[in-house]
């Protein structure tokens, strides 16, 4: 990497240093104050962390599973924006971050299940479900094993169909990394994310590596037709971890299912473009929730 980009990299970090730090306890958005708050609850054993915003009890509410390695602390902005409109629900996935759990979680229904338990302690009869990554590849498992329970299903560069062998996809993830530096919000990518992404590998490394095998490993696709929720499958076109022909296979096989491709860039693109990844999620829903009360 040349010098000139390496000081134009500092200065950028710099200028994002220097600007606002969002609160988690109360975010302006535009001129809508969104007020968050943060529970624990004991489930199983463990304990599951989660952030809410709205009133579930009048609206049925967004529940939105984050990515392999981190926390819904990186989506914060993505969170914001989703609860201007909904209430919104967003755990720690189990055993990551403040979710800390002593299981070994080894499959996507594991995971799943102690999800379910959480609906169930919260009195979540249904939800619009949405799943990055990793979250993606659990709330596949959720839509096609509790129907009942999943309004709407947005998967956003999701697991569930493997895109290659693990050295593969691990070689592709090295060439996309460093592809993200030329994109926004590099205090995410560079101080935000690493940060939450190690404090999970120190005190909670099995269950890191375990997901890791999962997302790369664990093939969803046979039971992708039994997903009755009207679905959404949003990807970028660049994609390196999970490739769009993934896209393409559940949007093939899920029945009542709808794909959009981006040009923004790479796997965490919907992180880097919160307004453009929520407004399509957003339109999304009402969509469905005005097909369903009419």
């Amino acid at each position: 990497m040349s010098e000139s980009l390496i000081d134009n990299l500092v200065d950028r970090l710099k200028e994002q240093f220097n600007g606002k730090i969002l609160d988690w306890q109360e975010q302006q958005i535009g001129q809508q104050t969104v007020v968050f708050r943060t529970e624990s609850i004991q489930s199983g054993s463990g304990t599951l962390f989660y952030r809410a915003a709205g009133d579930w009890q009048i609206q049925t509410p967004i529940f939105f599973l984050h990515g392999w390695g981190i926390s819904t602390e990186p989506y914060q902005e993505v969170l914001s924006l989703f609860a201007r409109d909904y209430p919104i629900v967003a755990p720690d996935l189990p055993s990551f971050a403040r979710s800390s759990d002593s299981q070994l979680f080894t499959s996507y229904r594991s995971f799943a299940d102690r999800l379910i338990e959480l609906l169930d302690l919260l009195g979540l009869p249904s939800v619009h479900l949405v799943g990055h990554s990793l979250g993606g590849g659990i709330s596949i498992w959720l839509a096609a094993h509790y129907p009942d329970r999943v309004k709407s299903l947005t998967l956003i560069d999701s697991t569930g169909v493997p895109s290659g062998s693990v050295p593969e996809v691990l070689f592709r993830r090295t060439i996309e990394m460093p592809l993200q530096i030329s994109l926004p919000k590099l205090k995410l990518q560079f101080v935000d994310i690493p940060q939450v992404f190690g404090t999970n590998l120190l005190t909670n490394l099995p269950n890191v590596v375990s997901a890791l095998l999962i997302s790369l490993m664990e093939d969803e696709t046979s039971f992708l037709s039994r997903i009755q929720a009207p679905t959404l499958v949003l990807w970028s076109q660049k994609d390196l971890t999970t490739l769009p022909p993934c896209a393409e296979t559940m949007t093939a096989l899920i029945p009542n299912s709808r794909r959009v491709f981006v040009e923004e860039g790479y796997h965490e693109w919907g992180l880097l473009y919160p307004e453009k990844m929520t407004a399509i999620v957003l339109d999304f829903v009402r969509s469905v929730m005005a097909t369903q009360a009419g």
